[in-house]
């Protein structure tokens, strides 16, 4: 009877061992992944301060054919969290060994940075998650033709032909140079003054200063302001419709404190003005002219992770286990 026994257990582990060694192999559930993303931007867009931006991502099915997947495609402001423009676009069904390309378009502000984040969903769990750069040219008026000329300030200086009138005129003289061969565009400058004890702008204009035909001109511009305040100035002069140059400075006019003496006498200091303090304009930083575009990057998957069925090792300890357990027994 005992022999029986031990032959029937011998039976079972042989057979348990067997069908171990079949189910051994790993099971791999199918998912969706992001291949690459391409950032495509129309030609022919007119001038606007908005651009159409085409975001076409590619998606593969990983494993085998997966299904309820979803594309969530935003804009945020590079560097930060703050999403300016989103959109989700229900996918449905992937096959396994096709790449699915799919035609997102935005509309964003030009002038500025952004990060292109593209998710995948399945079954509404993020399956995969990444970033593009995009920086867009400003092209809220028509690109510039290549300059003319080569323009430079060489100096610039604010003088009154009258120091105690009220109303007073201040005389803004620019000494503009070209270093080109050619006659520079139209330049205009715009001016904004404003009063430091009011907070008030005084004059914000612009004022036209035509061309210069070669080497060396200046350009002078007139505003009348109230006397007796302190202003501040800021000038900008632009070429074509495209600024070169900016700068910023302070002028005092307000008139300086009384002094009384002991006696009661009023110490009359007489009026004066403090220089200007109006330096050269320094040149605009330079901005591309063309869009940029940056390399994508996967910055987060949630992939399952593959979990082998129970296989041949499983089953070789399972028949250890049972094998010392029968052995414990017959001693």
């Amino acid at each position: 009877m005992r022999r029986l026994f031990c032959a029937a257990a011998v039976l079972v582990l042989l057979f348990l061992v067997l069908a171990a060694g079949c189910t051994s192999a790993p099971s791999q559930a199918g998912h969706v992944t992001i291949r690459g993303v391409d950032i495509s931007i129309p030609d022919g867009q007119p001038p606007s301060n908005v651009t159409r931006v085409t975001v076409v991502p590619y998606l593969d099915a990983v494993y085998d054919d997966v299904d309820g997947v979803d594309l969530q495609v935003s804009a945020k402001e590079a560097g930060t969290d703050i999403v300016v423009a989103e959109t989700v676009l229900p996918i449905g069904n992937l096959t396994s060994g096709r790449t699915a390309k799919e035609e997102i378009e935005l509309a964003l502000d030009n002038g500025r940075r952004y990060d292109i984040w593209v998710t995948v969903w399945q079954d509404g769990r993020m399956r995969e998650s990444g970033s593009v750069n995009v920086f867009l040219p400003d092209r809220t008026t028509a690109g510039q033709r290549l300059a003319y000329s080569l323009l430079s300030v060489s100096a610039l200086d604010v003088m009154t032909p009258e120091i105690d009138a009220d109303p007073i005129t201040l005389d803004i003289v620019t000494a503009i140079t070209n270093g080109g061969q050619a006659s520079s565009g139209d330049l205009a400058m715009e001016v904004r003054v404003v009063n430091l004890q009011t907070g008030i702008t005084a004059v914000r204009e612009s004022r036209s200063l035509g061309t210069v035909a070669g080497d060396s001109t200046t350009k002078k511009v007139s505003l009348t302001v109230p006397n007796g305040y302190d202003y501040e100035i800021r000038i900008r002069l632009i070429e074509g419709g495209a600024a070169f140059a900016t700068s910023t400075g302070r002028i005092t006019l307000a008139p300086p404190p009384q002094v009384v003496l002991a006696g009661g006498t009023v110490l009359d200091s007489g009026k004066v003005t403090s220089p200007v303090a109006l330096p050269v304009p320094t040149a605009t930083p330079a901005k591309p002219s063309s869009a940029q575009v940056g390399q994508f990057r996967v910055q987060s998957s949630g992939a399952p992770v593959p979990t082998p069925t129970p296989g041949f090792a499983a089953g070789l300890a399972a028949a250890g286990l049972l094998g010392a357990g029968l052995a414990r027994r017959r001693r």
